[in-house]
C-alpha cells in the first residue's frame, strides 16, 4: 500500500515486512493522516517475525511529533512481544534538527534496533 505525498504529508509505503516514510509531515488534521498509517502498520506487523522501518523526514511539526512517539511506542511494544524491529532514521548531513529528533526518539525505545544515518 502506498499513501502518496501531499504538500503537507510524507509519502508512506507499506510492503511485506517493511514501511517507509519520506518527506515533510505537518498535516492540518494529524488523525486523518495517522489513522491509515497506524492501521496499515498494525496489519503489516500481524504475525511478522521481522519488520523494517525507514524514515527520511525533512520537517515535522509538534502534532506530528506526538504521532511519531505513538508510532515508535507501538513498534517498541511489538518488539517486546518478539518481533524483531529495525528502524533507520535518515537525515541530511547538515540538518541538526532532524538528527537530534532521531536521537530523542531513540532514547525512549528499549526493544528496537534504531540506527541514525546521515545522507551526504
Amino acid at each position: 500500500m502506498k499513501l502518496p505525498a501531499t504538500a503537507r504529508t510524507p509519502e508512506v509505503t507499506f510492503e511485506d515486512g517493511s514501511c517507509s516514510i519520506k518527506g515533510e509531515c505537518y498535516p492540518e488534521d494529524i488523525t486523518e493522516f495517522s489513522a491509515p498509517v497506524m492501521s496499515s502498520l498494525e496489519e503489516g506487523l500481524t504475525n511478522a517475525e521481522h519488520y523494517k522501518v525507514e524514515i527520511e523526514l525533512y520537517y515535522f511539526n509538534s502534532s506530528s511529533a506526538k504521532f511519531f512517539y505513538d508510532f515508535f511506542e507501538f513498534l517498541d511494544e511489538q518488539a517486546a512481544g518478539g518481533c524483531k524491529v529495525d528502524v533507520v532514521w535518515r537525515y541530511r548531513e547538515d540538518d541538526d534538527t532532524m538528527e537530534e529528533a532521531g536521537e530523542e526518539f531513540e532514547e525512549d525505545l528499549e526493544n528496537i534496533s534504531f540506527s541514525l544515518e546521515s545522507m551526504g
